[in-house]
Order: C-alpha cells, then sequence, then structure tokens
C-alpha cells in the first residue's frame, strides 16, 4: 500500500485545503451572501447535473478505469483511448440534450409551486451537465495514468476559488443573481480543461483511434460493462442526490439549503475515503485483472480500516462542536444540526465497508451493482417521499443514511460470500469501542464555565487521547502509526537542516 499511502496524504493535503476553503464557503460566504433559496438552487443544479450527467456519459466513467489498462498494454504508444472518451459521452449528451427539452415541462411542473427560482434557471442545466460530464470522464482518464491529485486540487481547491471570487463581486454589488448564476455555471468548465492541460503536459493526448484494438470480443465486452455501468452509475448518483432534488420540489428551496450545509458539515467525515480510493481504485483494478486477490483482499482491508479510524475522529470532533459551528450561521440554518449527526453515522457506515463498491465493479460481478442500485433507488425514493413530509430535512437525512446501510450491507454479503473476503477484522471492532466510549465520555464531560470555544476545546482533547492516543500507541494501523511519526522525523530533519 505505498503508492496508495504516498498519493493518499497528498490527496488528503489538497482536499483539507479545500476543506477548509469550503467551510469558508458554506459557514461564511453563501448562507451570509445569498438568501436560503437562492443557495439551495445552486445546490439543486449541482445535485442535477451530477444525476443527469450520468446518463449522458453512456456508462464510460468507470469503463475508462477498467479498460484502459488493455488499450494501453496492447499499444502503449498509439492506443488512442482518448478519442473514445471524448467522441462517445459527446454521442450520449446530445442525446441527453433531445430527452431534456422533451420533458422540460415535467420538470417546470415538479418545482414552479415549491422552488419557482429554480424555474428561471434551469436551462443552465445543460451546459453544467455538459462540463461536469467531461470533467468525471477526463478525470477517469488521468487516474487511469495514476495521477490522483490533479483532479483533487481542480475540484477541491480551484472550483472553490472561482465561487468565492464569485461570491465577493456579488456581495460588492459588481454582478446581480442572474450573472452570478452565470459565472457559477461556467466555473464548472474550467475543470476538464485544467484536466486535459494535464493530460496534455503529459504527453498522453492521443485522439487518433486505434481501430485494431478492437476485436469484436473486447467490444462486446465494452458494450456490456457500459450498459451496467451507466445504469449503475446512474442509480448510485441517483441515492446520494435525490435527497436534494426532491427536498426541492417538495419542501422548497430554503429547506434544500439547510439539508446542503448541513449534509456538507456531515460528509466531511468522508474525505479519508476519497482521498484513499482514488488512488486505491486504479491498482484494484490491476490487481483483479492479474487476479492477484490476496493483494485486492489486503487493499480492502487495510482501506476499511484505516478510513474508519481517520473518520471516526473526524466525526467526534464535529459533532463535539456543532453548536459552536452553528453559532457562525444564520439562527434559520441551526435546524441542520440533527442532520449533520445522522449524515455522519451514514458516512462512517460506508467507509467502514472499504472499497467493496470498487472491487465489485472491477470484477466479472460488476452486475451485482446494478441490481442492487435499482432496488435501492427505489428503495431511496420511497423512504424520502415519506419521511420528508413528516420530519422535513431530517426525514431526507435518515433516508440517506438508511440508504447507505442497505448499499453496503448487500455489497459485504456479496463480497463475502462470492469472493471470501470481507473488511473487517478484531481491529475493526477495537475501533468501534474505543470511539464509542471517547464520544460518550467527553460528550457528558461537565465543567464550571460555559465559553463554546473553551468548552469545546477541552471536550475534542479528551476526546482524542481516549481515542486517537490508543490507537497509537497499540498500533492498531501500521498504515497511520507509518505517516504521522515518518512526517514528523522529516519534520525534525527538515528543522536541523534549516540550523
Amino acid at each position: 500500500m505505498g503508492i496508495i499511502a504516498k498519493q493518499s496524504v497528498r490527496n488528503s493535503l489538497i482536499t483539507y485545503t479545500g476543506i477548509a476553503l469550503g467551510f469558508v464557503l458554506t459557514v461564511f460566504l453563501y448562507p451570509q451572501i445569498l438568501n436560503p433559496d437562492q443557495y439551495g438552487l445552486t445546490r439543486v443544479m449541482v445535485s442535477a447535473a451530477l444525476i443527469l450527467s450520468q446518463f449522458a456519459h453512456l456508462g464510460f466513467q468507470n469503463l475508462i478505469l477498467r479498460y484502459f489498462p488493455f488499450f494501453k498494454n496492447a499499444s502503449p504508444e498509439k492506443h488512442g483511448f482518448l478519442f473514445w472518451a471524448l467522441t462517445v459521452p459527446f454521442g450520449g449528451f446530445l442525446l441527453f440534450t433531445v430527452l431534456f427539452f422533451l420533458f422540460d415541462e415535467l420538470l417546470i411542473q415538479v418545482y414552479s409551486e415549491r422552488s419557482p427560482l429554480f424555474v428561471d434557471y434551469y436551462l443552465w442545466l445543460l451546459p453544467l451537465t455538459l462540463f461536469v460530464l467531461y470533467f468525471e470522464v477526463l478525470n477517469n482518464y488521468l487516474r487511469s495514468l495514476l495521477d490522483s491529485t490533479t483532479g483533487s486540487f481542480v475540484n477541491e481547491v480551484a472550483q472553490r476559488l472561482f465561487a468565492i471570487f464569485f461570491l465577493g463581486i456579488y456581495f460588492l454589488e459588481l454582478i446581480n443573481f442572474a450573472q452570478f448564476v452565470t459565472l457559477f455555471v461556467l466555473s464548472y468548465a474550467s475543470q476538464p480543461l485544467l484536466i486535459l492541460g494535464q493530460i496534455i503536459r503529459k504527453k498522453e493526448f492521443q485522439i487518433r483511434p486505434n481501430f485494431t484494438i478492437l476485436k469484436k470480443q473486447l467490444v462486446k465486452g465494452m458494450a456490456n460493462y457500459s450498459l451496467y455501468s451507466l445504469l449503475g452509475g446512474l442509480t448510485t448518483v441517483l441515492v446520494w442526490n435525490v435527497d436534494v432534488l426532491m427536498l426541492g420540489s417538495m419542501a422548497g428551496l430554503d429547506s434544500t439549503a439547510i439539508y446542503a450545509i448541513a449534509f456538507y458539515v456531515g460528509s466531511v467525515i468522508a474525505v479519508p475515503q476519497r482521498s484513499i480510493n482514488k488512488i486505491a481504485t486504479p491498482l484494484i483494478s490491476e490487481f483483479i485483472k492479474q487476479k492477484k486477490w490476496g493483494e485486492v483482499d489486503i487493499i480492502y482491508k487495510k482501506t476499511s480500516l484505516n478510513q474508519l479510524i481517520l473518520g471516526i475522529t473526524i466525526f467526534g470532533i464535529i459533532w463535539l462542536n456543532v453548536d459552536l459551528l452553528f453559532s457562525f450561521l444564520p439562527e434559520v440554518y441551526s435546524d441542520g444540526k440533527w442532520v449533520v449527526f445522522i449524515i455522519g453515522i451514514g458516512k462512517l457506515i460506508d467507509i467502514g465497508n472499504g472499497a467493496n463498491g470498487v472491487i465489485l465493479l472491477n470484477s466479472r460481478h460488476y452486475r451485482v451493482s446494478f441490481y442492487t442500485n435499482i432496488v435501492l433507488v427505489c428503495v431511496t425514493v420511497l423512504a424520502n417521499y415519506l419521511l420528508i413530509p413528516v420530519y422535513d430535512i431530517e426525514g431526507a437525512a435518515i433516508a440517506s443514511a438508511g440508504a447507505i446501510f442497505v448499499y453496503n450491507g448487500v455489497k459485504f454479503l456479496y463480497v463475502k460470500v462470492k469472493m471470501k473476503m470481507t473488511p473487517f477484522t478484531f481491529k475493526t471492532v477495537l475501533v468501534l469501542l474505543l470511539g464509542s466510549v471517547a464520544l460518550i465520555v467527553s460528550g457528558f464531560t461537565q465543567f464550571g464555565f460555559e465559553n463554546p470555544w473553551i468548552y469545546g476545546t477541552l471536550q475534542t482533547l479528551i476526546y482524542l487521547s481516549l481515542f486517537v492516543a490508543p490507537i497509537l500507541y497499540f498500533r492498531v494501523s501500521e498504515d497511520i502509526n507509518q505517516l504521522i511519526f515518518s512526517s514528523i522525523i522529516k519534520g525534525n530533519n527538515e528543522s536541523t537542516s534549516d540550523k
């Protein structure tokens, strides 16, 4: 796991920089500068674009990671795989555009009553979907070249810097809201352009197709995989974004804004998962291709354990300081407190299951993701439909967390039964036990003053001493210990050399 550890550190640094920028955006800018319905509009548009792009790329996004090694090995210098990565999704986008205009009246009807502002700007979904589509496709191509950091920087840092700048000029009244929406959407065009520039810099810009590689059996396999990848990917993104879309239509953009901010805070827990999986995915794909199932099993267990340790650490810090966090926001956003907790638990379930989805998608069992996702989408939509009218944003959070539990439960059982692998060990139980005890003890510890800054700091220190300290002392995760202590040693050496 040396490559994973090395690039995970870089991805983590980039991602946490993005988290810092996202905190500024989420806490200090979006809710302070935009009205709740205006902020809710941006969240609905992005969620809709993520869903629609999954349909438009025709399954090619995941196909890149799976089939790039075949093309690269067949003709390292002239495989021309990028040609297909650019043209096939564009055909899908044209098809999507036709369907979009055929059903736009239905879209207007669904949102006109609760979210009229969305109706004013819904046409911007077309270019936004195109930009998101090509970022995902080109970024996966770059990830296949074992470069996972560029995409992280573009998505986590550059995009947020654009948003901060545009919010700033809107706050200064240099532009109106309509112009802000225009710039907001166009900023997403920078993502595929920057990724394409990195591909060119790596001298991997091969757009002349090599038809000799396209044997009948390979094309048939790619078509099969694309179909299931399209449907499986679409259903997956639906599950993770349908709550925002349904809140927008059933509760309004104001509730969507509150939910989006709380969901963002809870989702910070999943940062280690995103950092690790970005480099673990191509490695798992290669090991499965070579039938090195022992290596796959090692990565499966390590990703689960490392993600769970880091996720529980972040979850505890966030929950102990959640009241302090919401004190920075307008009072209306405090309704999202329990959404943070519910989504946080859901994310811990997800990251604790490791790379089960990656393993399934890159094996001959990739169809399983499709079948389980179909059922999952139905359950998620039904749960949101039933719970949102009763519990509002908490109902959407419960539906999302429940979907995560069911989704991972099915994948866990299938990988365990069919591939004889499980991400859990005795160390998993130890980590969960330590985390639970640390959070309960620190949460119920009382002090003789009520300053939220000091109170939260002391509770956090107690939590870290009860959870993180034993994890490091007993070397529960060798990877985490090595990363921390090697960083300390490196820092000491640099300090010595400076002297």
